[in-house]
């Protein structure tokens, strides 16, 4: 069972806090974000993750009245639809935060010495194994979820394609284009781009929903430690120090070999799904990699990534760090030194 940890005497600030909420709670209002997160109404993701650390911060000692509070807005939350409601994917996504927050408070409750990236890793592990297996319980199986999430993302597409249609048609854009014809091309290779991101999605779908349901965890794990004074581990490590077990590079492995091997070409999708996830937290750990050798200038790393070209190659060289970390652990070997 798990226990209380003491109350660390450095309080930690509401500013990185603030700004990954936000990132969470507006970047999937907006296409072409909206096509690629698979539940875009984040507060249900995240506001049952406050409940469960809340729950557990209870049985070991916090106050009840937070468990509470918590508990009711999670259960409010978890009422109002997640997607077109009454919609088989309406249903999936409450469906996955309720087995999601269940996950992450049976493994906090399980051990207090695990870490927090360990703890979500585990109950995102969990909460996919019951969902596969309701998947496959169900009629049609997995391709049920599939086509229900390709529906949800063809509706934001195309609810977004008629935006822009709607304001092509008005005197103002009109006039707007006879001056700037280059504009009425660039809408349309929008509208391009936003027609073929629904099917990508859906293929990448169980990626997609670890990687936000990760980002879900860590900030209500970070809301939680903020507002009770009995914590139930230790607090979330700057980027800088982000790292995780060195054995998840088979993770990488296991998806290139399905993706390009032609005897694994049945697979290949669950390829692509491994690379993906995989992929984005070594592409995290290269992040801090470089923080780290910028000495945390993160608003440098942000500037250089908003410019296009530098952007991409930003990326690359993150996930190469990423990835070479694995051997090199540069800044464990710093430190030694």
């Amino acid at each position: 069972m798990a226990a209380a940890t003491t109350t660390p005497t450095r309080k930690q600030s509401w500013w990185p806090l603030f700004w990954g909420l936000a990132a969470l709670l507006l970047l999937p209002l907006g296409p072409p974000v909206s096509e690629v997160f698979p539940i875009d109404q984040t507060l249900v993701l995240l506001v049952p993750a406050v409940a469960a650390c809340a729950i557990v911060g209870w049985k070991v000692g916090g106050r009840a009245a937070l468990a509470i509070v918590w508990l009711v807005f999670a259960t409010w939350i978890l009422l109002q639809p997640a997607g077109s409601p009454g919609t088989p994917y309406d249903q999936m996504a409450r469906g996955w935060a309720v087995l999601l927050a269940a996950s992450f408070g049976l493994v906090s409750l399980w051990s207090e010495a695990l870490p927090f990236f360990v703890r979500a890793l585990t109950a995102v592990g969990v909460a996919t194994a019951v969902g596969f297996m309701i998947a496959l319980s169900s009629p049609s199986g997995i391709a049920r979820f599939q086509h229900a999430a390709e529906s949800e993302f063809n509706r934001r597409a195309s609810a977004y394609i008629e935006k822009i249609e709607t304001a092509r048609d008005t005197p103002e854009w009109r006039e707007l284009a006879a001056k700037a014809p280059w504009l009425d091309a660039v809408q349309d290779e929008n509208a391009t781009i936003i027609r073929e991101l629904p099917e990508r999605s859906a293929g990448l779908l169980p990626a997609l929903l670890a990687l936000e349901s990760l980002a879900a965890l860590a900030l209500g794990w970070g809301i939680y430690q903020r507002l009770s004074s009995v914590k139930i581990g230790p607090p979330l490590s700057p980027l800088t120090e982000f790292r995780f077990n060195d054995q998840l590079v088979w993770g990488v492995a296991v998806g290139a070999t399905l993706c390009l091997l032609p005897t694994f070409a049945d697979g290949r999708n669950a390829g692509f799904n491994l690379l993906t996830f995989f992929g984005v937290l070594y592409l995290l750990r290269g992040l801090g990699v470089m923080a780290w050798i910028a000495h945390g200038r993160y608003l440098v790393l942000g500037i250089l990534s908003l410019i296009p070209p530098f952007g991409v190659m930003l990326g690359v060289l993150a996930l190469a760090l990423g990835l070479g970390d694995t051997w090199l652990d540069l800044r464990r070997r710093a430190k030694a030194s």
